[in-house]
C-alpha cells in the first residue's frame, strides 16, 4: 500500500470516528418535556403557569405548555384574566390564582 492510499484511509477513519466523541451542549435540557411539561394537566386539576407574554394589544399565558388567552379553556378551567405576573382561572365556581413569582420573596438577613 502506497503512502497516498494510507493517507486517504487514515483521513476516512478519523472522519468516521469524530462523531463518537462529539461534545454535548451542557446548557441544553436532556428532556424538554421535563422542563416545559407535556401540555396536559398533571391530574386534571393541576395547572402550572410557565410564562406570560404581554403587549398593548394582547396577553398570552403559557399554562402546562399550552398557549391560552383570556376566555380560553385549559382542562376544566376557564382563563378569566391574565395579569403581569399572574393568571386567574375559574374552575367549578372557584377562582384560582396562578403566579409566576412566589407571594413572598426571601431576602438574606
Amino acid at each position: 500500500m502506497d503512502s497516498r492510499h494510507l493517507a486517504l484511509l487514515m483521513a476516512l477513519w478519523s472522519g468516521l470516528s469524530g462523531d463518537l466523541y462529539a461534545l454535548n451542549d451542557p446548557t441544553r435540557p436532556t428532556d424538554p418535556a421535563a422542563y416545559f411539561g407535556t401540555g396536559q394537566p398533571l391530574n386534571g386539576n393541576d395547572w402550572s403557569l410557565q410564562s406570560i407574554l404581554s403587549s398593548p394589544r394582547r396577553r398570552i399565558a403559557i399554562i402546562n405548555g399550552s398557549r391560552v388567552r383570556e376566555g380560553d379553556h385549559i382542562g376544566s378551567a376557564r382563563v378569566v384574566r391574565i395579569g403581569d405576573s399572574h393568571v386567574l382561572l375559574n374552575s367549578g365556581g372557584r377562582t384560582l390564582t396562578l403566579r409566576l413569582l412566589p407571594q413572598s420573596i426571601k431576602v438574606q438577613p
